[in-house]
């Protein structure tokens, strides 16, 4: 009997990708406070990618209680510059504020997810990518978030590399699919590898 593949995530570049590999599965939404969660974790001076791994279990963990036949797929993002850990803006003004810091710096994306079952885990994976940022005039800053606010609120770096986000770049290292917020390929070898999905 193949498992059912529940995804608790309301990202919608998640869904997407999972969907155009072919993936038939259901969207739960975890109901963590996710600043909160994070803002303990900083404060017991957690490891930057201890975090973003942490968070994926605990909002992984939230659905499967209530799911027990099913894998649950639990994800998250991490973005750190130096030692200063950032979280999604509350407002285009702190997203413009953001921008600045990381303008013309290289920073890390920690993008970690995790499957469970009967509230155990199953698999896990953390990818590290690194994005250098262009030098950007405050025009060029107020212009793109001014236009973008609505799409790019729910990121974590208030940047969308699938769209008009990756023009903000001038280097991206690490896995393409990892910085959208989901590691499709290695997910799919595992989803693949318990027959919960089929190769063609």
């Amino acid at each position: 009997m193949k498992i059912n593949i529940i995804l608790a995530s309301g990202s919608h570049i998640r869904a997407t990708l999972l969907r155009s590999s072919g993936v038939v599965f259901d969207v739960k939404k975890h109901k963590i406070d996710e600043d909160k969660e994070k803002k303990t974790l900083i404060k017991n001076n957690i490891i930057t990618k201890e975090i973003s791994m942490t968070l994926a279990k605990r909002k992984g963990m939230c659905v499967s209680k209530n799911y027990k036949n099913s894998f649950i797929i639990g994800c998250d993002q991490v973005l750190v510059l130096n030692n200063l850990i950032f979280s999604k803006a509350k407002n285009p003004s702190d997203l413009k504020q953001q921008l600045l810091l990381l303008n013309g710096k290289s920073h890390k994306l920690y993008s970690s997810c995790v499957v469970l079952y009967q509230e155990e885990i199953v698999w896990s994976h953390t990818a590290e990518i690194v994005l250098l940022m262009r030098e950007l005039s405050q025009r060029e800053i107020n212009t793109y978030v001014d236009k973008n606010w609505q799409s790019v609120k729910n990121s974590v770096g208030g940047y969308l590399i699938e769209s008009t986000g990756k023009k903000l770049f001038k280097t991206i290292h690490g896995d393409y699919f990892s910085a959208l917020g989901l590691p499709i390929i290695e997910l799919l070898n595992f989803l693949i590898s318990k027959k919960a999905v089929n190769i063609v």
